[in-house]
């Protein structure tokens, strides 16, 4: 299922949620930080208390920590008339602790040389020690390495580096990339205790800027048109075309993440006009319509699934087993099977083409785009309404509605109308039913390319539920025996039938259940029946459920969740938690009593929601005439939320740990 979303106007249409600065610059700004104290890095000059610095306070765990970091980028009218960039770049680390001697004594620069764009000049390097003494870095030891045709590789190492020392360089780039300078970077591995950019621009080119990774954070306006938006200790002061980030917590891999990148906190400027000494001027990028035609004419893109003659292969070869009489949910199953079956997908991605449509069909195997334009191509010949969806993947990074940036996009799938219903379509695995689409695609929204109506599209996914039946008996050594039914559905099914292909069932439901748990009888229906659910049966004892103690009988009933154990281990975070599709897990359970026991007590039964019903828990456990019945149901039903939401979404996964490990309580009737 999709929304539509408009791609005119206010960009708050296209994400409410999502706060994004936007700003024109028409001449060369220059502002102050209003009421702040920045002070600028003096080359050589580290102030005692950083020479003496041996734990960092806000995150007394870092390795090492960024001191201060600066860049001030000037755009202007270069010497032979055309335009260049100069950034003038300084940072300096602290070393902490052993460990992060080598990861950042050693430094790599990577700057763009093709056709002679760039050049980095004037780099130093030196280590300053906590006595306040300096070794330099010569400039014999600094190698620059041709990468390939395009990138060039700085690289050098500090001297006498130890504990305590600070290390710092500086250079001078220059760049004549002035359409989209290089973005900066605000956060890092490490923590960032102050981080500073400002951009100025002398040339007759406007510019618009994209603070991204802040859309989560509280924004405060300031006298003077200033904004200071928080995270907790982190700030980040916006005054015109200055941006000061002070107390940078580290960016760290967290459970559910899209990618880390995305939450680094990045300045980009783009441009957007040129000025025209007569005083016209013109668009840079032109407008997503404008590029939605240019990339349906595109011979490697809309031509390939337009044009009859790259497919006339693939077409004959699709008549000899589609029935072309089926409904179009018919239609569309054979066309999956066909495509599949016939054009294995590489692994590789993108959304241009690199063959032909029968090119990819005589080698049954072929790049993505390839696969998905076949399947397209296929879907129109047999009269259905089915166009190409641009997108970037979750480990790519989020997208930029606001431009049309080609670069952003590294993944297409196919948007079908299937009896007026919109179905989602993804070639790149037998294992998706149609409506599914690989996981790493979920990344929230995509680019419909359409003749008529083109536009970003909202990626709904529904709510799937995954459910789980045991039914059995308490021993009286409080050992567990009984049977279990899963049905997994969509991305559960999808993910246990490509474990299939690898593992068996048996090795695969030995490693959910407790340790020590005996499974016999285990089956799998469906398992090659993908447009089905996954349904897996069979029979389990688990002989340490329980223990007796004198009269008492203590037993753990709850077999098997996805979260045994809570993902949100860290008390706080920093950035929003992005779950790639809604979920549902029930699992339900009934026992029977030993002979010669009774309830003596049960689990406290448990509900919690969140706000808007975004989550939900619930627990419940009942005893009746000698019947044990127990109901838990985790329940997402929103993927985005932010850090102020952390605490509570936390707390709900921890609950739900927790009540797996509740015991029954029996007794011994005298």
């Amino acid at each position: 299922m999709y929304t539509l979303l408009s791609t005119h106007g206010d960009s708050a249409v296209l994400f409410k949620t999502r706060f994004i600065l936007l700003l024109l610059l028409f001449s060369r700004i220059t502002t102050s930080l209003s009421g702040q104290a920045f002070e600028p890095l003096e080359w050589g000059q580290v102030p005692y208390a950083d020479r003496a610095l041996q734990v960092y306070a806000p995150d007394s765990s870092a390795q090492a920590v960024v001191l201060g970091e600066e860049g001030y980028l000037h755009v202007s009218r270069a010497t032979d008339g055309g335009f260049e960039w100069e950034l003038n770049y300084h940072q300096r680390v602290k070393i902490l602790q052993e460990a992060a001697i080598n990861e950042y004594g050693n430094v790599e620069i990577y700057y763009y040389h093709h056709n002679g764009s760039d050049q980095l000049r004037q780099v130093k390097a030196q280590t300053v020690a906590p006595d306040g003494s300096i070794t330099e870095v010569a400039e014999k030891e600094m190698f620059r390495e041709k990468i390939n045709e395009y990138w060039t590789k700085l690289t050098f190492g500090f001297s006498n580096v130890a504990v305590g020392s600070a290390l710092e360089y500086r250079y001078l780039h220059f760049s004549e990339r002035v359409l989209a300078p290089d973005e900066w970077v605000f956060r890092r591995a490490i923590p960032v205790r102050s981080s500073f950019f400002h951009f100025t621009n002398s040339a007759p080119i406007s510019y618009s800027y994209l603070l991204r990774g802040a859309e989560y954070m509280p924004t405060t306006q300031l006298p003077g048109n200033v904004q200071q938006i928080t995270q907790g200790d982190m700030s980040i002061r916006v005054d015109g075309t200055e941006f000061w980030m002070q107390n940078g917590a580290a960016v760290v891999e967290e459970p559910y993440l899209t990618t880390v990148a995305d939450y680094q906190l990045k300045i980009r400027f783009q441009a957007s006009e040129f000025f025209r000494l007569d005083g016209t001027s013109s668009s840079v990028h032109g407008s997503w319509e404008e590029t939605n035609k240019k990339l349906l004419d595109d011979d490697h893109l809309g031509a390939t699934f337009q044009k009859g003659r790259t497919f006339k292969n693939l077409l004959v070869a699709s008549e000899s087993v589609i029935d072309p009489t089926g409904t179009q949910e018919e239609l569309l199953d054979q066309i999956q099977d066909f495509v599949t079956q016939q054009i294995k997908w590489s692994g590789r991605v993108g959304i241009y083409t690199d063959q032909s449509l029968d090119d990819a069909f005589s080698k049954h195997e072929a790049d993505l785009p390839e696969v998905q334009y076949a399947g397209l191509a296929l879907l129109r010949h047999y009269g259905i309404d089915a166009n190409p969806v641009l997108l970037s993947t979750r480990d790519h990074g989020s997208m930029i509605t606001e431009y049309p940036f080609l670069d952003q996009f590294n993944y297409v799938i196919i948007l079908a109308q299937i009896d007026g219903r919109p179905v989602l379509v993804d070639l790149s695995s037998p294992l998706l039913k149609p409506g599914t689409i690989r996981m790493r695609a979920l990344n929230g929204v995509g680019y419909l390319l359409h003749e008529d109506t083109p536009g970003w599209i909202m990626l709904d996914v529904p709510v799937f539920q995954d459910l789980l039946t045991c039914q059995g008996q308490i021993a009286a050594d409080g050992s567990l025996t009984g049977t279990l039914k899963c049905v997994l559905r969509a991305y559960s099914a999808s993910n246990d039938r490509a474990l299939l292909e690898e593992k068996s069932l048996l090795d695969i439901w030995r490693g959910r259940l407790p340790a020590g748990s005996e499974l016999t009888d285990l089956t799998a229906e469906h398992e090659k029946a993908v447009r089905e659910d996954l349904i897996v049966n069979g029979q389990y004892h688990i002989p340490d459920a329980g223990f007796a103690n004198e009269d008492f009988l203590y037993v753990s009933p709850l077999v098997y969740s996805n979260f045994r154990e809570n993902p949100f281990v860290r008390e706080t975070r920093s950035y929003p938690i992005d779950f790639p599709y809604p979920f549902e897990e029930k699992s339900i359970y009934r026992y029977d009593l030993p002979a010669g026991y009774q309830v003596d007590a049960l689990p406290e039964n448990k509900s919690m929601t969140l706000p808007n019903g975004d989550a939900s828990f619930s627990y419940l456990a009942q005893e009746k005439l000698g019947k044990i019945t127990i109901i838990m149901v985790l329940k997402v039903k929103a993927t985005k939320y932010t850090p102020l939401q952390y605490e509570a979404l936390r707390t709900l996964f921890e609950t739900a740990a927790q009540k797996m490990q509740d015991q029954i309580v029996l007794k011994k009737i005298n």
